[in-house]
């Protein structure tokens, strides 16, 4: 009984579906601006309009194979797809809230060791920061827990550099087989002059830990020389502010 209520609904006018996503969004938009951040909040309320949208388009091809529902099928797939795209550039440009809680220097840090916290990076535009010597660059990427990089090298022979990141406190690596695989770049600069080597589109995750809960990590560069006869070493070592996905 109530599947076929349900099934009467979807298929009553052409247009419903359409409707009922653009509703879906505006709704979803709303709960996660009311709602405290939390990752689930935040994924599952991000994806259901656009799963609402694509239904509607199956539906819509559906109704292509009907006799004398063709045209009706051809608007619904139109509207559909208009739909998907307003959602989208609803909560790509005008998001809820920003999904990163604020930092309130409350980490755990018996050592009193000195941190820096991930920088902002906004589409392609990245914060500018003077580089003076081989370092390593963090930037906050898509939602918490997931991270870009960018890494300043001078003198390096032909290789690979990859990341390893540890527990500040504990000395524990995170992650350690899919942060050193997402993290891999090749890299050869012969000269004096440091050269800037990114992960381009590519991230890497940090899977221990949740939203909001901030910690303190110590973040290593490895090299990887493409001559097998060479030893890996560590190029680089720096603290960051990070938090798990």
């Amino acid at each position: 009984m109530i599947k076929e209520v349900v099934f009467r609904a979807l298929n009553w006018r052409w247009y419903f579906t359409s409707l009922l996503t653009l509703f879906t969004g505006i709704f979803c938009w709303l709960l996660i601006l009311i709602l405290p951040v939390s990752k689930f909040t935040w994924n599952f309320f991000s994806v259901t309009p656009f799963l609402v949208a694509g239904l509607s388009f199956i539906l819509g091809i559906s109704r292509l194979f009907k006799k004398d529902q063709f045209k009706d099928g051809l608007w619904q797939c139109l509207l559909s797809f208009i739909m998907f795209t307003v959602i989208g550039v609803l909560f790509a440009f005008y998001p809820p809230k920003s999904p990163y809680k604020p930092y309130n220097n409350d980490i755990k840090n018996p050592k009193n060791a000195k941190f820096s916290m991930p920088l902002k990076q906004f589409v392609d535009e990245k914060e500018l920061v003077e580089v003076t010597q081989p370092d390593i660059l963090i930037y906050d990427y898509l939602q918490p827990g997931s991270y870009k990089y960018d890494v300043f090298l001078n003198k390096i022979e032909k290789g690979k550099v990859y990341l390893k990141v540890f527990d500040f406190n504990t000395n524990r690596i995170l992650s350690e087989k899919e942060i050193k695989k997402e993290s891999m770049r090749k890299v050869f600069n012969p000269s004096d002059e440091l050269k800037e080597f990114s992960s381009g589109n590519d991230g890497f995750t940090v899977t221990e830990g949740d939203w909001g809960d901030y910690y303190g990590s110590k973040i290593e560069v490895w090299f990887q020389p493409d001559n097998p006869n060479e030893p890996e070493r560590k190029l680089i070592e720096k603290n960051y502010i990070i938090q798990g996905n």
